[in-house]
């Protein structure tokens, strides 16, 4: 009698010992499952409350080029066709982010301000372009094509940034370019084209303009130095 009398209190403590456990494994289920719930909600709801900044793209603009003349340059309007490789950048200039720098040892991105397209995509772009308009050679087309070219141009993105400088931000371009005779692989011509423009304004929109802006200095300047170095290798 006496050992039934211990037993049946200590399983009528144990059975509701289990129970608790289980009736605060439900509640911590109900809280867990709340819990995600919100969690899903504030995720769907957060982009149209305006927490996630919108991503600007943006390209360069191009500045048509006037055809070359022929009373200076015995090269100009040269009877050649004239193969343009896919450029290619310096590793920090091979992403879509807008860098930004006011020193040579730090680098820096706008990660929701990008370039449409690589810089190395569109230096080419632009290169083909500008050749195509100043009508240098008899025909310039992008390599890999179909057919003889005469000549190969390669290039390198070596700069296309923001750089701040006190209290003035400057669009920066640099492009290395040479020109190779393609049965040989022989290099006849190397030139390093540089420039840096002031933006108008420190945003930006301004700073792209002020890289566009460089870069088609230095597609001038290639322009009118490519006739007299291709005439050099022949």
């Amino acid at each position: 009698m006496g050992i039934s009398m211990v037993i049946l209190p200590r399983a009528a403590e144990m059975w509701k010992q289990k129970h608790d456990l289980r009736a605060v494994t439900r509640a911590g289920r109900r809280v867990a499952q709340a819990f995600c719930l919100l969690l899903f909600a504030f995720c769907f709801l957060f982009p149209a409350c305006g927490g996630v900044p919108q991503t600007y793209y943006y390209t360069i603009s191009h500045v048509n080029a006037a055809p070359v003349a022929g009373g200076d340059h015995h090269a100009a309007n040269m009877p050649i066709t004239l193969g343009v490789e896919k450029f290619t950048a310096e590793t920090i200039f091979d992403d879509d982010r807008i860098i930004y720098r006011d020193s040579p040892f730090e680098v820096k991105y706008y990660h929701y301000r990008r370039w449409a397209a690589l810089p190395r995509a569109l230096v080419t772009d632009a290169v083909l372009q500008q050749l195509r308009d100043s009508t240098c050679c008899r025909e310039v087309v992008a390599l890999p094509a179909p057919g003889h070219v005469d000549f190969i141009l390669a290039g390198r993105v070596l700069a296309f940034e923001e750089w701040d400088e006190g209290d003035k931000w400057y669009g920066r371009a640099a492009l290395m370019v040479q020109v190779y005779e393609p049965t040989a692989r022989r290099m006849i011509w190397s030139q390093v084209f540089q420039a840096e423009t002031p933006a108008a304004k420190k945003v930006p929109a301004a700073v792209v303009e002020a890289i566009s802006a460089s870069l088609s200095k230095c597609l001038m300047e290639l322009q009118a130095a490519l006739p007299a170095a291709i005439a050099s290798g022949n």
